[in-house]
């Protein structure tokens, strides 16, 4: 990212609320942890926390697939 861009996404980071604020950085901190366990039970954990936040704000994500290469439908 070059310096413009991080300029212009913290100017949109500090527009948002406080509680969206941590929230992103709450989400950024579990999927780093994600990322690095190894653990199922600790990464499905880890998942169904990013979800609640993921459906917080009714955000569609896939974790661990490309969603391009899902069957119709799915």
């Amino acid at each position: 990212m070059n310096n413009h861009e991080q300029q212009l996404f913290l100017q949109f980071y500090e527009s948002l609320a406080p509680e969206v604020q941590r929230d992103i950085k709450h989400y950024l901190f579990l999927y780093d942890w994600y990322l690095d366990e190894r653990d199922p039970k600790a990464r499905e954990t880890l998942l169904g926390e990013m979800n609640m936040l993921e459906r917080k704000y009714n955000l569609e994500v896939t974790h661990g697939g490309n969603k391009n290469n899902q069957p119709a439908g799915a």
